[in-house]
């Protein structure tokens, strides 16, 4: 990853999650279903949180929710039923309130990168007001994330 300035920015190790490509998310052809990749984004997200900084539930518990608020990916290779992909997930400080990801989606029997993605979420309590993201949040993108990558397009 790389930092505005071009240079290599900090980057913990991420949060990797195995999927296997159900029926159910592949077309008429077989192929993984675009819409599939959203979902198994959001399984390495929550893994991230709940490794490094408090689970999905105790952070709404707390009163914060974090909708998404932008999202990217891009595909580059098909993925077929049965594949097993590994989802990694790292986070970095997106604004004063928010968090971003950022995605690598690999077909594990080949290796193959077959997606990138990013998502970024505003930190937000029931009313939809901004909040602070929770101290555990914090002290974890401290501990190991890098400031907000470059923008892609």
């Amino acid at each position: 990853m790389t930092d505005r300035a071009g240079g290599t920015a900090p980057s913990a190790a991420p949060t990797r999650v195995s999927i296997r490509v159900r029926y159910a998310e592949t077309d008429q052809m077989g192929v993984g279903y675009h819409g599939a990749y959203l979902p198994w984004l959001e399984v390495a997200r929550t893994r991230w949180l709940k490794e490094h900084a408090l689970s999905y539930r105790e952070l709404e518990a707390g009163g914060v929710h974090l909708p998404v608020i932008e999202v990217r990916c891009r595909y580059r290779h098909a993925t077929h039923y049965d594949d097993e992909l590994i989802v990694e997930a790292t986070a970095y400080r997106y604004r004063r309130s928010g968090i971003g990801f950022e995605y690598r989606v690999v077909r594990a029997a080949d290796g193959k990168l077959v997606a990138t993605a990013e998502t970024r979420h505003a930190a937000v309590g029931p009313d939809g007001r901004a909040r602070r993201l929770p101290s555990p949040v914090r002290d974890a993108l401290e501990r190991s994330a890098p400031d907000e990558p470059p923008v892609k397009r």
